[in-house]
């Protein structure tokens, strides 16, 4: 009983982590189209998350919706369309994670359900 709520909290605290890290990375991305004055994308199709086309990890703990944003290079996003991005947390009875991008401000609104 002990183990199994112990691998529990691991998966949870992973998926936790990764939220976290998936906004910083979209954050930077944002900022460094920017600063490069060059568009940057992030994108997920069918749970493969990339980076500017590259493939980045993803825990097993954190699934992904089907989405593609382009940050122009003053920050905005390029196309309301796929604005939003969800991930879900399996391992936190399904817990849901939105972030809705703003067009016009590259700013995100962000709920949990």
């Amino acid at each position: 009983m002990f183990s199994a709520t112990l691998q529990k909290t691991v998966h949870i605290i992973r998926g936790e982590l990764f939220v976290l890290q998936f906004e910083m990375i979209l954050k930077n991305q944002q900022a460094q189209a920017v600063t490069n004055a060059e568009p940057r994308s992030l994108s997920s199709f069918k749970g493969v998350v990339k980076v500017n086309g590259v493939r980045q990890p993803v825990p097993k703990e954190t699934t992904f919706s089907d989405f593609e944003v382009t940050f122009k290079e003053n920050g905005n996003i390029q196309s309301i369309k796929d604005a939003k991005i969800v991930i879900s947390l399996p391992y936190e009875s399904e817990k849901q994670i939105t972030y809705q991008l703003q067009l016009g401000s590259g700013q995100y609104k962000k709920t949990t359900s």
